[in-house]
């Protein structure tokens, strides 16, 4: 029943990225570049509270599908993702927890990793009246700004199918 709804994404080609770059590991890349950095929220509650008190740096919101017969994570993240597509954060759905831990290096942590929020990278994240600079977005931001462009506005995002390593 779930994996029929897993949706593998499309080997597209956007903003002159070959489809040697498939969505997948654009954010693969894009997600260990940013923990590099030290721009993730992990973790579904961590994320809420974050975004309760902030929502302009956030850039993208990685979340997973909750597990069958856990309604209350579900409304938690419907909510979630509600919140984020009203204040312009883009959402990406992704196949596995599992695999995100992984593409993380935290194979064997107990931690949350059904969402993460990715932050903008900031020049001086000190100053409050900053404006975003998009040539300080890595490639795979990008053109995940692109992909999630193009599905903006459909009715069910499409859930995008992570490489096993």
């Amino acid at each position: 029943m779930y994996e029929d709804s897993v949706v593998p994404a499309k080997m597209e080609t956007f903003s002159g990225v070959t489809a040697k770059s498939p969505v997948s590991q654009c954010i693969r890349s894009m997600l260990r570049r940013a923990a590099v950095e030290k721009r993730l929220t992990i973790g579904l509650l961590p994320a809420i509270q974050h975004l309760s008190k902030n929502c302009e740096g956030a850039l993208f919101c990685v979340t997973t599908e909750a597990t069958p017969g856990d309604s209350a994570t579900h409304m938690q993240e419907v909510l979630l993702q509600a919140f984020c597509v009203e204040n312009d954060i883009y959402v990406i759905k992704v196949d596995s927890e599992v695999k995100l831990k992984k593409i993380l290096g935290f194979c064997k942590t107990p931690l949350d990793f059904s969402c993460i929020l990715v932050h903008y990278p900031y020049a001086d994240p000190f100053t409050d009246s900053q404006e975003i600079d998009f040539s300080l977005l890595s490639e795979s931001e990008r053109d995940l700004i692109d992909y999630c462009e193009s599905k903006w506005g459909t009715a069910q995002m499409p859930v995008v199918k992570l490489p096993d390593k």
